[in-house]
């Protein structure tokens, strides 16, 4: 569901999540180095005041922020 604000013309208050992998194999050998990494964007925060929001986009904004 997306709404807009004085801010934005739309806002879709969405989160993204990337995680990235990368595995190593040793050379001769069987065994394998592994690591992750996690990349998180949660929902931009803006100022409340600026937004101009109300009602359940200002209790929604309160709880992003």
């Amino acid at each position: 569901q997306q709404a807009s604000t004085a801010l934005n013309a739309s806002s879709s208050r969405s989160h993204a999540v990337l995680m990235l992998t990368v595995v190593v194999w040793g050379t001769g050998s069987d065994e394998a180095t592994q690591a992750r990494l996690y990349l998180v964007d949660l929902a931009g925060s803006e100022r409340v005041k600026d937004s101009g929001v109300a009602g359940i986009r200002l209790t929604e904004a309160q709880h992003i922020n």
